[in-house]
């Protein structure tokens, strides 16, 4: 693995959500545990599946929170409504806080970060490298989910939709986010698991970027993707120090 190129990483910017903590297998498990206490009658192979697809988000709810056109109470509502719709119950009533009671403390509680977090940023941290973490969440909910992983004291800034009023893949995010973490985009590594909202986004933006892919090999079409732009992929955390070190030192 080489050293990013160009000149020295200042600042490494971080996706949150199945970057620095696992939010796939939390949602899973919540959702398909709210989804059969909710509505025990509903099949039993889609109750199975319904955190599967509450996290899918078919019909592009997140989506539209990220671009502004929604608030995130009024996102997560409707994403409850469709997973009704999908298990055939009734969708004339906001199911919501009936969904919330039975899915967030077992979310939260199911959450957990990954090992390589903590160890990464205390390593470039060491390399005088400032940290951030840049997410499509909201900040209420983002610092619910840092304090839930032990990670609430661990970053410099924590940049998210509702603070910025923007989200991802809009240029403007990652730019503002570098600057409240005092860095230079151009001089900034942002890390992320989403192809298009992480490594590419990132890229349109100025900064420099690398593709997580922590699961599985990373799909053809992706890895032709950052190739052709020269964004290394990264298994691991661990992988980001070897980035912005490299073999004579980047870091500043």
């Amino acid at each position: 693995m080489s050293a990013v190129p160009g000149p020295e990483v200042q600042a490494v910017l971080l996706d949150a959500d199945d970057t620095v903590y696992d939010t796939r297998s939390a949602m899973h498990a919540a959702g398909a545990a709210a989804a059969a206490a909710l509505w025990p009658d509903a099949d039993p192979d889609r109750l199975a599946d319904a955190g599967v697809r509450f996290r899918s988000d078919p019909e592009g709810h997140f989506t539209a929170y990220t671009r502004g056109e929604i608030e995130f109470d009024e996102m997560r509502r409707a994403r409850v409504t469709e997973l009704a719709h999908w298990l055939d119950q009734p969708v004339d009533r906001d199911w919501w806080d009936a969904f919330e009671e039975h899915y967030e403390h077992r979310f939260l509680g199911g959450l957990r970060a990954f090992d390589d977090v903590r160890p990464t940023v205390t390593a470039l941290r060491g390399q005088g490298v400032a940290v951030g973490v840049l997410t499509n969440s909201s900040a209420e909910y983002t610092g619910r989910k840092m304090r839930a992983c032990g990670l609430g004291d661990l970053f410099d800034v924590v940049c998210t939709r509702d603070t910025l009023g923007y989200g991802k893949p809009d240029e403007r995010a990652y730019v503002e986010a570098c600057h409240r973490l005092g860095a230079d985009p151009a001089r900034t590594l942002y890390v992320g698991d989403e192809l298009s909202n992480d490594p590419l986004g990132a890229s349109d933006a100025g900064l420099r970027a690398a593709w997580l892919v922590r699961d599985g090999a990373p799909d053809e079409r992706g890895l032709r993707l950052v190739r052709a732009r020269g964004i290394p992929v990264v298994t691991g955390l661990e992988g980001v120090v070897d980035l912005v070190a490299g073999p004579s030192g980047l870091a500043s």
